[in-house]
């Protein structure tokens, strides 16, 4: 789906002229020639970024960010346009939680580059909430796993879905023999005999027939058939979405919003897609237990992937990372399981980068000495996350000791030589070489004869020798 902005000024060759430059960036544009106007369309709809003059007949700019920020979204982004910059503008810009201006006249580089770093940044802001959104899902994994009262359970799965997303009508309808829906438990004001019901039938209809989730709202884009159904209905935004487990449809989970002037948005829709996955194996424990553990992994995957993503300079990182970390292993003859056990730790060794602040994380350039000791966390962050999950104990230990030096100088446990586990030595060594050799925002990316002259200076220091004998051999002949 585009991304979409609205554009809010006053003259009509700005706006055509911002509109067409945005329209043909890719996204989706809506202009408002007042202030009255845009704030109107702002509240009805949701917007991905909010672009308006300063001066203008009526609300005036400032006027209208204040309302946005007041009255609909304290988060939604907002840039001024302006033909009059200020250092008192930029200022006053920033007070009210703007993310920027741009001068009139501008150029087209100049409101196309300025809007994709502003929904960059604000793409990453959002995945970062979803990171964070997901790991209490850890938790409630196991509850749902551990309830074995079914009332009980379908009342949690309700409860929690309303929490994390702010439902105000939440029902759980599981599949029957006969193929019919069958309510199991609801929240807020919910009821079956309600005037929504036979269009709720219709929605749950068309996921029974399809096992695709729909996101019902203004702004959404669904099948044609519902647009007049949401036009009857008094719910402002619904996600609908199906139960599956091993292929199987289980039920549906209905989520909507009525007097919530905050639609549902994608990422409650994948966060909501996580919990039915996590409810679908609940409710089919006994006969999915051997592969709990690998939907905990999935889930794990899920967030090791989305840190990875807070940062475009250490994408695909882990896993270049458990590639290394694979060919090590094999090189000097570890078992199969070993093997297996440290390609998990290498894909998941920098969980616990999701409990350091994005302004230590993402800065591009070196860390201070104090912001490196905050950093220097994650090992234990992650070995923390990891030790709620059952059979991952092995893993557990090698993503808290990845870090530490030979010599007994690393972190976090200060070990030495065989007291650091060999798996860590391993992911260790292919850690350093894979930061090496690629790119960061302060300094380009090193050469392979760089890195693994490094790797050399260092055996005994900082790594293991004899990991770092067989990583350079299986370098120089596999060319990886």
């Amino acid at each position: 789906m585009k991304e979409k902005i609205i554009l809010v000024d006053d003259e009509q060759v700005i706006r055509e002229a911002a509109s067409e430059i945005l329209t043909d960036s890719g996204y989706a544009v809506v202009t408002a020639a007042c202030g009255e106007e845009g704030y109107e369309k702002i509240k009805q709809e949701h917007f991905d970024l909010v672009i308006t003059d300063v001066k203008m007949p009526g609300i005036s700019g400032t006027e209208l960010i204040k309302m946005i920020r007041d009255e609909l979204s304290a988060d939604v982004p907002i840039l001024v346009i302006t033909a009059h910059g200020t250092l008192e503008l930029a200022i006053q810009s920033m007070e009210y939680g703007t993310q920027g201006f741009i001068l009139k006249p501008f150029t087209p580089d100049e409101i196309r580059e300025l809007v994709d770093n502003v929904l960059k940044k604000a793409r990453l802001i959002k995945e970062n909430i979803k990171l964070k959104a997901l790991v209490p899902l850890f938790e409630l994994n196991k509850r749902l796993l551990s309830e074995l009262n079914l009332e009980l359970l379908w009342d949690l799965i309700v409860d929690e879905a309303a929490n994390y997303t702010g439902s105000e009508r939440t029902s759980l309808m599981l599949l029957e023999n006969d193929g019919s829906l069958q309510l199991k438990a609801s929240s807020g004001n919910y009821h079956e005999t309600d005037p929504d019901k036979e269009n709720r039938e219709s929605f749950n209809d068309w996921v029974v027939k399809t096992k695709e989730a729909l996101l019902l709202d203004s702004a959404a884009v669904y099948p044609d058939q519902f647009k007049q159904m949401m036009m009857k209905t008094e719910i402002q935004s619904a996600l609908c979405t199906p139960i599956i487990a091993r292929g199987k449809l289980l039920g549906i989970l209905n989520l909507a919003k009525v007097s919530s002037d905050r639609p549902f948005t994608t990422s409650d829709l994948e966060i909501i897609s996580v919990l039915c996955g996590q409810v679908g194996i609940a409710i089919e424990n006994a006969k999915l237990h051997d592969n709990v553990q690998n939907v905990h992994l999935g889930v794990i995957a899920t967030l090791a992937n989305a840190v990875e993503a807070r940062d475009e300079y250490t994408a695909n990182h882990a896993l270049r990372l458990s590639t290394y970390a694979t060919f090590i292993a094999k090189e000097i003859g570890l078992p199969r399981n070993m093997i297996e056990i440290i390609k998990r730790a290498a894909i998941l060794h920098d969980i616990g980068k999701i409990g350091i602040p994005d302004k230590i994380l993402l800065k591009p350039a070196p860390l201070t000495k104090e912001e490196q000791l905050v950093m220097n966390e994650h090992p234990v962050i992650g070995s923390k996350i990891l030790s709620r999950m059952n059979d991952l104990e092995e893993v557990t230990v090698i993503v808290k000791h990845h870090h530490e030096f030979f010599d007994g100088t690393g972190y976090p446990g200060r070990l030495k030589e065989e007291e650091i586990p060999i798996g860590a030595r391993i992911v260790a060594a292919a850690d350093a070489y894979e930061a090496m050799t690629s790119a960061r925002p302060y300094r380009k990316a090193m050469s392979f004869d760089y890195a693994t002259s490094e790797l050399e200076k260092m055996a005994g220091r900082q790594f293991d020798p004899q990991i770092v004998s067989a990583f350079l051999a299986v370098l120089r002949r596999t060319n990886v």
